[in-house]
């Protein structure tokens, strides 16, 4: 299978699945602005996993620019990412109905760590999919932010088993270190452009 291949059925996925995000959204009991701010918990619960399975989008196409090389590890580290993005609609409706309970809000943050294990395993397959390919390992090589978002999601999962909402605010927190994607993808594909250029 092309990465062109993989990516489109990525997309295809990804798309469902935030389709179905927004379908599950209650609707404001009576049309006043009153009812809609009964429903702030839903949309908060919505915003933040339709922006972190954004950020994760994002960031997977910005790494596949420098990848020439995939293998079956790939493909099924890639699968278990997508697994890990289509329980978010059912996290996300358990979370919205049960915001201030801990087991719906640690239920919510173990599917957010579980995507993100899935999301560097698709990295690491990559890795191990093409080791001559010094460009990609430089490039996805970013440890401290890897700790930073591990280290985020794990203190608000043992916060939250006392206080549920510290749960999905560490999860909102941890997105933002990925929210601008890599730097080090430009600097490394504008090189490889350039030479291609030259060549």
């Amino acid at each position: 299978m092309s990465k062109e291949r993989l990516t489109a059925f990525t997309d295809a996925v990804l798309a469902i699945v935030m389709t179905i995000l927004v379908l599950e959204l209650k609707q404001p009991a009576r049309a006043t602005w009153s009812a809609i701010w009964n429903l702030k918990q839903s949309y908060l619960a919505y915003f933040i996993s339709f922006v972190g399975l954004t950020i994760m989008w994002n960031n997977q196409h910005h790494i596949f620019q420098l990848v020439h090389k995939i293998d079956g590890r790939v493909l099924w580290a890639n699968g278990l990412m997508l697994f890990s993005a289509s329980f978010f609609p059912y996290v996300t409706k358990f979370v919205d109905e049960h915001f201030f309970s801990s087991t719906a809000e640690l239920f919510y943050g173990f599917v957010f760590l579980l995507l993100s294990i899935a999301y560097f395993s698709v990295d690491l397959a990559l890795i191990k999919a093409d080791p001559d390919n010094k460009k990609l390992r430089y490039a996805i090589n970013r440890p401290v932010k890897i700790v930073a978002d591990f280290g985020t999601k794990l203190v608000g999962l043992f916060i939250g088993i006392w206080f549920p909402p510290a749960v999905i605010l560490s999860t909102f927190i941890a997105m933002m270190i990925w929210f601008v994607p890599e730097r080090r993808v430009e600097e490394e594909f504008d090189q490889f452009k350039q030479q291609h250029h030259e060549s």
